[in-house]
């Protein structure tokens, strides 16, 4: 039956009488396992007798090839089920793994949220008691780090609030409303014409006598709160001088703008009267003065004085504007004007991009180069941004401005011009809310990834505190694209720091007001550093505009700035 590879019947003489011989045969059986184990098959041996005599013996051998196979069947059987068991037994692990440790994940997450400036903390614990001292401990570090964050910008505040602001009306003061008014003036990129208006009201003396300090200091208040409401479009810097004089100044407005503007605070003069805060009609005068592009600081102030001093001439609440020989200038061109203007430049796309190096404090070695825009005069000459960037967005225009002076960059680095360093554009406030603009935007730094590494943008901080979600938003598409953001004007509101720990920039660009004597200012000194101080723990880089002296640029250097700007690094350089 097959059970058996050899059967032999011998006589008693030793002579084979019967010899069957079955071949081995190991179907479905490899040879390695055979040769692995091998078979040693046991003979049988038995006599055949007739009655009660030997006739003959018999041996047997039996057939291993049905032992190897069953033993192959049983072996592969045995294998799979473990295999199989196996299986079930690590995906049972993994699964029981990443249940244990799925805290730790949240505790990288959270680790990676503190380095992206966020402060979350894990409200569900885990069971397993070592990982919960874990997760307790990084809560405990989160929340600290957060107070000491939040500290360290109340202190600032507190510090600039001493230092800059009037502690009755919360505005700026007049330490700062002087630094600030020469700042610009020096900047005609930021300020290259304009107004102040002074407003002083009238008998304040007799009032704080008649009614008392807390009363003078109410009235103070109303008069702030009231010329808040007159400028909180975001035109002007609104600044108490001391006693009953204010301040407003304007940058880039007309003539006519500004003239309604002192309509307007006169009419809320007026309105104290009716309200009971006054006893007397007239609560004051305003006089104004029209920045031209070539007044010093001091002749821009006697102007506005002596403004001052002829409105009082002329009765309660009047004003008056300072008709100086060249004030019918700022009148000329006027919105139909820079309509014309503008729509034409972004037509022929005739505009010329300035370069400015920024470098690094510890080196002076470049960082980037800062994109300043003109426009070419009929004559020649080159005029700033600030003369047209306002008009051009009172009109509309300053998107379509935005993508000229990118695609006009991009066709620079197309081509090869530059060196490798990156090229920071001002973008306006307009186009960060624009999503037709930012998509634009995304699009062309996909197409171009050479641009993408290249660029940076900057957006000044008055435009971000009042968009901060679109912002963020935009901070988050170049983000991923490797495109740096940056902060330009830095401090020179009032705003809160807290906000920053939420926004993914990359600079922080300090107002040049602060820089300005900055080797002799130790007020500014001190926010310069701690304000580095805050960006360095927000992992941002701090960058000093407006360095115009060897002094200012070594006190620099010794406050942990990263880098400076400014003519004493380096001229603009523009397209031929």
């Amino acid at each position: 039956r097959g059970y058996y590879r050899e059967i032999t019947v011998v006589s008693l003489g030793g002579k084979a009488l019967i010899e069957r011989d079955l071949p081995i045969r190991i179907e479905d059986v490899p040879a390695w396992f055979v040769r692995l184990i091998p078979l040693d098959t046991p003979e049988g041996k038995a006599l055949v007798m007739v009655g009660w005599q030997q006739a003959a013996s018999v041996s047997v051998r039996s057939n291993p090839g049905i032992a190897y196979a069953k033993l192959w069947r049983t072996t592969m059987g045995t294998l799979w089920w473990f295999l199989v068991s196996l299986g079930a037994t690590l995906i049972m692990g993994l699964i029981a793994l990443r249940f244990v440790l799925r805290p730790l994940q949240a505790v990288e997450d959270q680790a990676r949220a503190i380095c992206n400036r966020e402060f979350p903390v894990q409200k569900k614990m885990p069971w397993a008691r070592e990982l919960r001292s874990v997760v307790e401990a990084m809560n405990k570090m989160v929340i600290k780090v957060k107070e000491m964050f939040e500290e360290q910008v109340r202190a600032s505040e507190r510090l600039r609030a001493q230092a800059y602001m009037d502690p009755v009306t919360g505005l700026a003061n007049r330490r700062y409303f002087d630094t600030h008014l020469q700042h610009l003036l020096r900047s005609p990129d930021e300020f290259s014409a304009g107004a102040l208006l002074l407003i002083e009201l009238s008998e304040f003396k007799r009032y704080n006598e008649q009614r008392g300090y807390a009363a003078g200091d109410q009235l103070m208040r109303e008069v702030g709160m009231a010329l808040g409401k007159i400028c909180q479009q975001g035109q002007g810097m609104i600044a108490r001088l001391g006693g009953a004089d204010f301040a407003i100044l304007v940058p880039n407005a007309s003539v006519s703008e500004t003239e309604r503007m002192a309509e307007q605070i006169s009419s809320a003069l007026h309105d104290l009267h009716d309200q009971g805060l006054t006893e007397a009609e007239g609560a004051g005068h305003i006089g104004v003065a029209t920045f031209r592009g070539h007044e010093t600081v001091a002749e821009f102030l006697s102007e506005a004085d002596m403004a001052l001093r002829a409105a009082q001439a002329k009765g309660p609440n009047a004003w008056h504007h300072y008709e100086g020989r060249d004030l019918k200038r700022a009148d000329i061109h006027e919105a139909g004007y820079w309509a014309e203007r503008l729509r034409k430049v972004i037509s022929d796309k005739s505009i010329v991009l300035c370069f400015q190096p920024v470098k690094k404090c510890s080196d002076s070695t470049l960082i980037h180069h800062e994109i300043l825009l003109r426009i070419k005069e009929h004559d020649g000459s080159l005029l700033s941004a600030g003369t047209f960037i306002p008009m051009a967005e009172k009109l509309g225009l300053s998107v379509e401005l935005d993508k000229l002076v990118i695609s006009r960059l991009i066709g620079i680095i197309e081509a090869g011009g530059g060196d490798d360093s990156r090229f920071a554009v001002n973008l306006s406030s307009a186009a960060v809310c624009n999503s037709e603009f930012v998509e634009w935007l995304c699009d062309e730094l996909q197409r171009v990834p050479a641009f993408a590494e290249r660029f940076m943008i900057e957006l000044s901080e008055r435009g971000a505190v009042g968009q901060l979600e679109a912002l963020r938003y935009l901070a988050e598409r170049v983000g991923a694209l490797s495109v740096k953001v940056s902060l330009d004007h830095f401090g020179r509101g009032f705003s809160s720091f807290g906000y920053l720990s939420n926004l993914k920039v990359d600079y922080l660009k300090v107002d040049g007001s602060y820089i300005h004597g900055i080797d002799q200012d130790k007020e500014n000194q001190f926010f310069v550093q701690t304000l580095a101080k805050i960006a360095h723990g927000l992992d941002m880089k701090i960058i000093a505009e407006f360095v115009e002296t060897q002094q200012e640029w070594e006190m620099l250097q010794s406050l942990d700035v990263d880098g400076g700007q400014g003519y004493w690094l380096g001229d603009l350089r523009c397209e031929e």
